[in-house]
């Protein structure tokens, strides 16, 4: 149990983001440290190799004045002494043997320690150098020493220079620097470690609540939503995700409506021809009536085969399965091709066609248009619009250009719309009110006609509207781009 909630943690993404910057944050304080550390060290450092470096230079020209006879070797060996007490050291020097010839009392005559071998032998190389040396003291401590030696030639003898102070002040020194860096760094890093827990934890909490929102969304749950608390891009983020939603939400009512539509429209045939044939079968119906109700039976089929063609069709559109092959054409000509297909119903209907077309001395308008396509909008519109003007109306269609688009328009005389049904004929299988027509020879729609002319059009990047009023009839507008 432990396990699993320590691994759910790990797997936070708001802990992911607290550690990355955190561990981010302590290198930098890290580096910080060590950089300031380096700093003041070699800083201390440096003051007292300036220090041992002019001691040792006053002791050179104490040397020489030896070998010049103007001081007495005592006199070098009490000026010596002094010299060691102002740096609060010792002053040491050492013959090639590695015997002390001048330096404290106590020190005079012997070797130097084996702890200072390196510096000796560095020295007599004709090498300077600094460093620290741990000596031993007779009550079983550590004595640590800061050297500074350097060659010298005493009467054509080599001859090494070593000057050495306590390091105990230094260290002090350098402990006290080292604790006044270090303890505003690490109240600085909980400082800036709480404000990234609070930052990280408002990053990555509204992700957290998208997460569940989207774990009820997926149950089917579309009341959730992520609530709002910044404009900034995790804001933002959780706006997006609502109207996803949304839509969503709509979506599924949309899908629900389309599939209780579907199942009414398949219901309602298959009922009439099951109706039908059981009552043949048994015989209600008179054998001389069965080419009446067969003839229905063939009408209910043809309406059943019209709705799956029509079901097909808008799901290759909407799915993009259906590509659109485009090519310039002269849109007066493919129209006045698709009306010849449709003037045996027009006839049929007894409407009145009226084709008005731009003159024909003018350059005529090229569009880029699927002329499969344009022809099935054409004939949809006027289905459309016989289907609900009455015998003896009109029904004109008009064809106009201008510099960069061309507007086809299909007008009839029929009973109209109103606003309310105007707005969803756009819709799948909306029906506008057919008691308002007294077409009875009209075969029923689908209530896809419109809905497929519009991804049609939309499809060839163009635009549709519709306007109606009732009793005067109904307009609709095609736009489309020109090719220049």
């Amino acid at each position: 149990m432990f396990k699993r909630w320590l691994v759910g943690k790990y797997n936070s993404l708001y802990l992911k983001i607290f550690l990355s910057f955190l561990a981010t944050c302590v290198l930098f304080f890290a580096g910080l440290f060590l950089f300031w550390n380096y700093y003041f060290t070699d800083l201390f450092y440096k003051d007292k190799i300036e220090l041992l470096q002019k001691r040792y230079v006053e002791v050179t020209r104490l040397m020489n004045s030896v070998q010049d006879g103007t001081i007495s070797t005592r006199e070098l060996k009490y000026t010596v002494r002094i010299l060691g007490r102002s740096i609060n050291g010792q002053v040491w020097l050492v013959d090639d043997k590695g015997n002390i010839l001048n330096g404290s009392s106590d020190s005079e005559g012997r070797t130097i320690p084996k702890q200072m071998d390196a510096q000796f032998i560095d020295g007599l190389h004709g090498r300077s150098g600094y460093g620290m040396v741990a000596l031993p003291t007779p009550d079983g401590r550590t004595l640590n020493l800061f050297t500074y030696h350097a060659p010298y030639q005493f009467n054509g003898q080599p001859m090494v220079i070593i000057l050495h102070l306590p390091a105990g002040d230094i260290s002090e020194a350098i402990s006290a620097v080292r604790v006044n860096i270090l303890v505003p760094l690490l109240f600085s890093l909980l400082a800036v470690g709480f404000i990234l827990y609070i930052i990280s934890r408002k990053l990555a909490g509204p992700l957290q609540q998208m997460n569940r929102a989207a774990l009820e969304l997926a149950h089917g749950d579309f009341t959730t939503r992520v609530p709002v608390t910044s404009k900034d891009e995790v804001g933002q983020l959780a706006a997006s995700f609502n109207f996803m939603v949304e839509q969503l939400e709509e979506w599924e009512g949309t899908r629900q409506e389309f599939l209780t539509n579907v199942s009414h429209e398949l219901r309602s045939p298959l009922t009439t021809l099951r109706g039908f044939i059981v009552a043949m079968n048994d015989k209600i119906i008179p054998e001389e009536k069965y080419s009446h109700y067969l003839r229905i039976c063939d009408q209910e089929v043809q309406r059943l085969q019209r709705l799956v063609t029509d079901l097909l069709d808008l799901a290759r559109i909407q799915n993009g399965v259906d590509v659109f092959r485009l090519r310039p054409v002269n849109i007066a000509e493919a129209l006045e091709e698709s009306l010849e297909l449709l003037m045996a119903p027009i006839a049929v209907n007894e409407i009145s066609l009226h084709l008005i077309l731009p003159n024909p001395d003018n350059e005529p308008a090229q569009v880029p248009l699927d002329p499969d396509r344009f022809a099935q909008i054409v004939h949809n519109l006027i289905y459309n619009s016989l289907k609900f003007t009455p015998k003896g109306g009109t029904l004109t269609v008009a064809l106009e250009q201008s510099e960069h688009e061309v507007h086809l328009y299909i007008r009839d005389t029929g009973t109209g719309m109103t606003e309310a049904e105007l707005a969803r004929i756009w819709d799948r299988f909306y029906k506008a009110d057919e008691a308002r027509t007294s077409r009875s020879d009209v075969s029923t729609g689908t209530g896809l006609g419109l809905t497929i002319v519009k991804h049609l059009v939309t499809g060839m990047h163009g635009t549709i509207q519709a306007r109606s009023r009732i009793g005067e009839g109904t307009e609709f507008r095609v736009t489309f781009p020109r090719i220049m």
